[in-house]
C-alpha cells in the first residue's frame, strides 16, 4: 500500500505516509494522537493538508480513500 502511495504522490514525506498508514487501520484522530505524541488538533490539521495534497474532495472519507486506493 505505501510503496504504491509513494509511487503515485511522490510528494508525501514520511510523517504523512505515517497518518496513511494508520488511516487505512481505521484508527480515530485521538488514537493517532496517542500513538504520535501530539495533540488531536495537530492531527485533524495533518488531514487537512494531507487531503489537501491528494487532492481529495472534504465529503469523501479518508478511510474509505485509503481502503479503495490503487495505484
Amino acid at each position: 500500500f505505501l510503496v504504491s502511495l509513494k509511487s503515485k504522490c511522490p510528494n508525501l514525506t514520511p510523517g504523512e505516509l505515517k497518518l496513511c498508514a494508520y488511516l487505512r487501520l481505521n484508527l480515530s484522530s485521538k488514537e493517532i494522537a496517542q500513538i504520535m505524541s501530539i495533540t488531536i488538533k495537530s492531527v485533524e490539521l495533518s488531514r487537512h493538508r494531507l487531503r489537501k495534497k491528494l487532492q481529495i474532495q472534504p465529503e469523501v472519507n479518508l478511510y474509505i480513500f485509503m481502503l479503495n486506493f490503487h495505484s
